[in-house]
């Protein structure tokens, strides 16, 4: 059961957006799904429906706040079912002073995980969406992750923090969790017609290239998104038959398969109409005839 922290530093590069729609898409897998937003302003639980963060009764924050005085909660009385049908653990305002108490807490880096144990067991995936910050609540998600999905923005100044987060998973793998693994970095916001992000995208896949995974999927600028949000849905709701979603049920896979489940496998979108049904009639023709087998760096990355 994979603990995932959806992380970057720097903000907007689309993190919560990812977050939602992958948890969204491995649950349409058949797989059990916990969200836990670890961000201060709350957008992953805005994003999946729920308006009004500050009168949540049980937030991650409290959660977190009490472990650090020595008073834990159960975790079973924070999580929420979701209007998108994902169960999440809320994020708002009390994170900041969650942070500022288990500043001086024993074992402060590791109150999250300990603080999620009790309901690992329900779950066969859980996913955090990270502050864009690498303070301690920051830490506190990559100690209790298996592995963690960098998303990056294909803009020249959004990639420049991407070594910043490399070497603090580094740090963390030494010192905290030498478990700790990177499934992949995440092109977002991709703009395939303009030059300027080709370039970006072609320059990370080359930099990276066999010392940090990039996933193939990339998560190409579209309104849908926005669209889902505003409505407070996953992308896999809002508009199931889109390019849009389907881009996020490649990426659940590739995310699953990084993480060693054996259980899934490559997503094929359904194709219909005439050229659908010419294609299987002539494979069908000639699978009988043709039995035999088909024959610049950045600095910090680890």
């Amino acid at each position: 059961m994979p603990i995932i922290a959806v992380s970057n530093q720097k903000g907007g590069v689309g993190k919560t957006t990812s977050t939602l729609n992958l948890g969204a898409a491995l649950r349409e897998m058949g797989k059990r799904v916990l969200l836990v937003d670890l961000d201060p302003q709350g957008s992953l639980t805005v994003a999946a429906g729920v308006i009004d963060v500050d009168a949540i009764h049980l937030s991650i924050g409290d959660l977190l706040m009490a472990r650090a005085q020595g008073t834990p909660q159960d975790i079973a009385r924070a999580i929420i079912k979701t209007p998108t049908g994902l169960d999440l653990v809320p994020g708002n305002g009390m994170l900041s002073a969650a942070e500022l108490t288990l500043a001086t807490a024993m074992a402060r880096e590791s109150a999250l995980l300990s603080t999620l144990k009790p309901a690992l067991q329900r779950y066969d995936y859980v996913l955090i969406d990270c502050l864009p910050s690498l303070g301690l609540i920051a830490i506190n998600a990559l100690r209790a992750s298996d592995g963690v999905v960098i998303p990056v923005q294909a803009d020249f100044l959004a990639v420049q923090g991407l070594a910043q987060i490399l070497e603090t998973i580094g740090a963390v793998r030494e010192q905290l969790n030498p478990a700790l693994a990177v499934y992949g970095v995440l092109l977002t916001m991709v703009e395939p017609h303009k030059s300027h992000s080709q370039r970006v995208v072609a320059t990370v896949r080359h930099s990276l290239q066999g010392q940090v995974n990039v996933f193939e999927t990339e998560i190409v600028q579209h309104v849908a998104y926005k669209e889902a949000a505003e409505a407070g849905r996953s992308i896999i709701e809002h508009q199931s038959r889109g390019a849009a979603a389907d881009t996020y049920r490649n990426l659940a896979r590739e995310v699953a398969l990084a993480a060693g489940d054996q259980t899934v496998v490559a997503y094929e979108p359904k194709r219909g109409g005439l050229f659908a049904g010419a294609g299987r009639f002539w494979r069908s023709l000639t699978r009988g005839r043709d039995a035999s087998p088909a024959g610049r760096t950045f600095a910090g990355a680890a």
